[in-house]
């Protein structure tokens, strides 16, 4: 049984992957030859044609990320693989993003028009008109179903509230109605009922007396042709019903061709949208399952990847740590204050020192480098300011490169459930467990340094007493309450020697 369900599983999430690959596709193939955000040759070629052309491209350009985000939104809304549905997610958030921008450029070459026609632009592609029909993405719906759900609640309560007092305060019309207007609206009532059963009774009648009129006449004339003429008689009969029967039925899938009339229904047993809808309600439960499973899996991995991987970042840190403000006492002769407000990022010597030469050019003379920012500021008032980055642009080529590391070759034969990638959620955590063990590498850091500052202080103190001569002592007793004392009392040494 569990087994069947995972391989069904596994056999439709197939059909997804693959939509999912056939929009990856097509998205990249528009992101380089020919969206002009991202691509110099498409900018180009834009660039020499005239506004009727240049609303084509667009509008091409329109209907093609309209139709990957079909194939996207399907597909994101259907897989039950939990990682994929993230990676999924960004690339459609994209393509949703870059849609509204190039409605934008349409409504902007339409001189302002918000409502333009894409009829040619359709027929060259050889597509119908239900291709520009753009869909709610069902997430929308999904994501919000907590608050929809109060919302609900909440305008029923306050419907009943105010009906109740609406009933409250009218009054039924019966009871300020008399008896003599009662009993008028009875007897037009009954009158009515009594000329309807008479006219149907005259009606009736009307239709035996024109029967009985057409047997007598019948029987006047004889029947020398009788079987002949009933047979031409029932001819007739069959032949119009039947021409009647068929020209209904040609109307009728007509009316349901053109959208005017809808479908004949299925019977429930082998309706096809019925089982539709019964694959998607087990597909939705089996995602639902799925996070559950991945956001567990969370929690347990981060604990794991601390507990596996957290004492060697530890040692790691600390090593470059110490590195770093030993390399800072040799060059400034103090060593530095630590933790600061915001953590940087140790710097490599000569970088350390291209920055303190900046810093010094900077001070040098900054008259004249504002003499200069004055001229050159004056020359880019005319350029106006510069344009936006394509940041929906960029959202799809990072999702584009995250599909084709992640995805487009990993080989998952033999995860029919469409589990999470165990991996992948350690690749996920491992961030997270860098940041606290750096706050941890960071406590210790400070107090290290806080006891070498007061090491060296007293040192200093002791060096101004007793002179010069016992420095190179003091800088050994010093380098022995070190926490790393090694290298500490290496550094010490040789500037003592």
């Amino acid at each position: 049984g569990r087994s069947a369900v995972s391989f069904l599983a596994a056999m439709s999430s197939a059909t997804f992957d693959l939509q999912w690959k056939e929009g990856m596709v097509e998205l990249i193939d528009q992101l380089e030859l020919c969206d002009p955000q991202s691509s110099a040759a498409a900018r180009s070629r834009i660039e020499s044609l005239d506004a009727t052309e240049q609303f084509q491209h667009f509008a091409t350009l329109y209907i093609r990320y309209l139709q990957i985000f079909r194939r996207l939104e399907e597909s994101y809304d259907q897989t039950v693989h939990p990682q994929k549905r993230r990676d999924v997610r960004k690339s459609l958030d994209g393509v949703i993003g870059r849609l509204l921008e190039l409605r934008e450029v349409l409504v902007e070459k339409n001189g302002g028009v918000p409502f333009f026609n894409l009829d040619e632009v359709l027929v060259d592609l050889k597509l119908g008109p239900e291709v520009l029909e753009v869909p709610v993405p069902k997430y929308i719906v999904e994501d919000q179903g907590r608050t929809l759900a109060e919302r609900e609640r909440l305008l029923d309560a306050l419907l009943k509230r105010h009906a109740s007092r609406d009933e409250q305060g009218e009054e039924d019309p019966a009871v300020q109605m008399d008896i003599d207007e009662a009993l008028k609206i009875i007897q037009a009532n009954e009158r009515g009922r009594q000329g309807q059963q008479r006219a149907e009774g005259v009606k009736a009648a009307r239709e035996r007396e024109a029967w009985e009129e057409r047997r007598r006449a019948a029987e006047e004339e004889g029947d020398e042709d009788g079987p002949e003429a009933a047979a031409t008689s029932l001819q007739a009969a069959w032949r119009g019903s039947a021409s009647r029967r068929a020209t209904a039925l040609m109307r009728d899938e007509e009316l349901v061709f053109i959208g005017m009339a809808p479908p004949p229904p299925f019977p429930k047993e082998g309706d096809p949208r019925l089982r539709e809808r019964q694959t998607k309600a087990r597909r939705k439960q089996m995602q639902m399952q799925h996070e559950a499973e991945y956001r567990d899996a969370l929690v347990a991995q981060d604990a794991v990847v601390y507990e596996t991987e957290g004492p060697d970042m530890k040692e790691e840190m600390m090593d470059q740590l110490r590195d770093w403000y030993i390399r800072y006492r040799e060059r400034e002769g103090k060593f530095p204050d630590f933790p600061p407000e915001e953590v940087e990022k140790p710097m490599p010597g000569d970088a350390a020192e291209g920055a303190e030469e900046k810093g010094a050019d900077a001070k040098k003379d900054p008259k004249k480098d504002g003499k200069k920012d004055g001229k050159k500021g004056a020359e880019d008032d005319g350029e106006g300011p510069p344009p936006l980055p394509p940041h929906f642009i960029n959202t799809m080529k990072d999702s584009y490169q995250e599909w084709s590391d992640k995805w487009q070759h990993r080989d998952e034969r033999l995860n029919f459930a469409q589990r999470h990638d165990v991996e992948l959620v350690r690749q996920s955590v491992r961030p997270d467990v860098e940041l606290r063990v750096r706050a941890e590498v960071n406590e210790l850091i400070g107090r290290e340094l806080q006891n070498l500052q007061e090491e060296f202080e007293r040192a200093q103190g002791k060096k101004g007493k007793k002179g010069m001569q016992m420095a190179s002592t003091l800088g050994t007793g010093l380098n022995v309450a070190a926490a790393s004392p090694t290298l500490v009392q290496l550094r010490e040494s040789q500037a003592a020697a």
